[in-house]
């Protein structure tokens, strides 16, 4: 914009001087505007311009006008150094030296005297114009830093809900589901016994909610945990996670049926088979008629380990009326995914079932 206003005002005095001196030629005026309109291309086509300026000068050249118009050639270096690529720019410059010393030398245009005042006119032109490119350089490139951060603040933020997502939908929900269902058998049986068993599972069940609400707090506040609060996930292992999996569903009125064999796998299969057997067994808590037949069996296989967990689900009926996010199945499919193995859940018959397959390693 400013160049254009400045190239407006060239154009008015250009004019002016035409109408008010009679010495002034149309050819002068006429090369005038072609040189301040090609000057004005610098605002969209760089090269172009550039290009029209070295035409415009050597067709002054050619029809023995003065060679005013050089100024302009020369003016512009600074413009095509910030506007164009560098090829471009060393052509100018070696074409604009190749028509300055061609117009003192052979045509005589210039005295010999003119070539160290053009050469320094197009050194600070192409000085400023390298300066105002290396700043637009330096403002792309903090552009592009801001840019990048702003990215890199999302995802963290994105990963960072994930993370509380799962560690809510993982382990505290497992814990309230339990306090919830535990809490209707308390209000359909009289047993003493079953009483008791369930208020010392809303107990449990309730003091590690809290206690894994404090480390997860802890984690978003600080970003670490403390030696002191370990998560289950780092405490537990498949075995004791199947044996906890067995006794919260035995104690809800499950007739449990389970072939566990000893399984070696490396520690991230470990952790994603925990999340499998808490998700199933919440799933189970939340979903299945009373007293279900449940089966669990877990097993090595050629590929690596299976993992299957089956309970009965007749279609119309549903011991819970807790809802359902669908988070939870969503987040393992990924989880088994990403280790390279399958998950797979279905209803066949008057059954769910619940299979997982990783690989060892």
């Amino acid at each position: 914009m400013i160049l254009i206003v400045v190239l407006s005002l060239i154009l008015s005095i250009d004019v002016g001087v035409y109408l008010s001196d009679p010495s002034t030629t149309w050819r002068g005026v006429l090369f005038g505007l072609a040189a301040t309109l090609a000057t004005s291309l610098f605002a969209w086509r760089p090269a172009a311009a550039g290009t029209g300026l070295l035409l415009v000068a050597l067709v002054q050249l050619a029809a023995g006008q003065d060679g005013s118009d050089f100024l302009f050639v020369t003016g512009a270096a600074g413009l095509v150094v910030y506007t164009s690529p560098r090829w471009f720019t060393a052509t100018y410059i070696a074409a604009t030296a190749a028509l300055t010393i061609l117009a003192t030398a052979s045509l005589e245009v210039f005295t010999a005297t003119a070539l160290p005042a053009f050469a320094l006119l197009v050194a600070v032109s192409a000085s400023i114009g390298w300066a105002l490119r290396a700043a637009r350089g330096r403002e792309n490139r903090l552009a592009r830093d801001l840019a990048d951060l702003s990215r890199e603040r999302t995802a963290a933020i994105a990963h960072e809900r994930e993370r509380i997502a799962d560690e809510l939908h993982d382990i505290i929900a497992h814990d309230v589901t339990l306090i919830a269902m535990h809490a209707r058998v308390l209000e359909r049986v009289d047993d003493p016994t079953l009483h008791a068993e369930s208020i010392r599972a809303i107990r449990d069940s309730s003091d590690q909610a809290l206690s894994d609400i404090r480390r997860m707090l802890h984690i978003v506040r600080d970003g670490e945990t403390t030696p002191t609060e370990t998560s289950r996930e780092q405490r537990a292992d498949v075995r004791s996670t199947l044996d906890d999996a067995v006794e919260a569903l035995s104690q809800l009125g499950a007739f449990i049926s389970a072939h566990l064999e000893s399984v070696a796998v490396s520690a991230a299969i470990e952790q994603t088979l925990i999340h499998v057997i808490r998700e199933a067994t919440t799933n189970i808590a939340k979903h299945a008629p009373e007293h279900p037949n449940v089966s669990i069996s877990l097993r090595a296989t050629d590929e690596g380990v299976s993992l299957e967990m089956k309970n009965s689900a007749p279609n119309d009926a549903r011991s819970s009326e807790l809802p359902s996010s669908g988070y939870g199945l969503d987040r393992l499919r990924e989880r088994v995914a990403l280790l390279g193995g399958e998950l797979t859940a279905e209803r066949t018959d008057e059954t769910w079932t619940l299979t997982v397959r990783l690989p060892d390693r």
